[in-house]
């Protein structure tokens, strides 16, 4: 997979392999639906004070999973205009508008925190530089988390330059 920025100003994914464009295609997927677990490291509780508490799950946490709902929302449609290449071996490509590049940081991270958190992903697990294992789910959801840091670092350099 390559990352640029394309005439336009957008940053630009090109040559995404089909398992990635897949992979891809999971952050859309609801969190707290599909990583019941790990979605808990999302909106953390923040203390112990009940009247703290309620306000929390009163008045923030509804607002931050409207957040999330929406910010997914933006990704999504970005996600169907996901172009597959012609020939033997098609590749992907997507070009993600400037404007919605917040939406893809906040959507990736969400799952990122999600997985790590559900299969337990140590911070060691996460630095190490080894071969991804697809012969277990752990090592699939390490694939993505990798897969999604890796994305999301694209995209803050390319909203840097």
């Amino acid at each position: 997979m390559y990352f640029e920025i394309s005439k336009s100003g957008n940053p630009l994914f090109t040559k995404i392999h089909p398992l990635l464009a897949g992979m891809l295609q999971t952050v859309t997927v609801d969190p707290w639906e599909r990583y019941p677990d790990g979605s808990s490291r999302l909106l953390p509780y923040p203390g112990e004070d009940e009247e703290l508490l309620q306000d929390w799950e009163d008045l923030v946490q509804p607002e931050l999973r409207r957040h999330f709902i929406t910010e997914r929302a933006v990704v999504a449609d970005d996600l169907s205009r996901l172009i597959q290449g012609r020939g033997k071996n098609p590749l992907w490509s997507i070009e993600i508008p400037m404007k919605h590049t917040d939406a893809w940081l906040t959507t990736l991270n969400a799952c990122r925190l999600a997985l790590a958190s559900e299969y337990d992903l140590t911070e060691a697990e996460l630095s190490e530089k080894t071969e991804p294992d697809f012969s277990s789910e752990r090592g699939f959801a390490l694939m993505q988390v990798n897969f999604f840091a890796f994305m999301q670092e694209c995209l803050i350099r390319g909203v840097e330059e």
